[in-house]
């Protein structure tokens, strides 16, 4: 097509925007520190989640927040709250949860979990937790 601009002008270009981006998203999750958010707990599935004793969660406007979980109170599908104590650009990290509500996801993800016992079947691309459990 005539009149396009050059490849080096169009990565130029969203490299701009991605670093106009990136400082938003830190300034906004910035704004949250010291404050208190439910998070819908997820499983541990991140390449640090387990040797730092972290899990993580989505707020309810889905941002994605790492959380203390080194008292081992939170499951998958509970909802918890936790006060946020860092943000960055792609996530939050909080402290210890300051309440747990058990959900019915919480209890199927267990009850699941009990089940699988020794049959772990990987599909496609198996996870760290997964190997690590093996």
């Amino acid at each position: 097509m005539p009149d396009q601009i050059t490849d080096d002008v169009m990565a130029q270009r969203y490299n701009q925007l991605h670093k106009v981006q990136q400082e938003i998203s830190k300034s906004e999750n910035e704004k949250l520190i010291g404050k208190s958010i439910e998070l819908l707990v997820s499983s541990n599935e991140g390449r640090h989640d387990l040797d730092l004793k972290r899990m993580n969660g989505r707020s309810r406007d889905f941002r994605l927040t790492h959380f203390d979980n080194t008292a081992n109170l939170a499951r998958p599908g509970d909802l918890v709250t936790v006060t946020v104590t860092e943000g960055f650009a792609n996530h939050i990290v909080a402290g210890a949860p300051t309440a747990v509500k058990k959900t019915r996801g919480g209890d199927a993800h267990t009850a699941w979990v009990s089940e699988q016992g020794d049959k772990k079947i990987l599909l496609g691309i198996p996870t760290l937790a997964a190997l690590k459990s093996l």
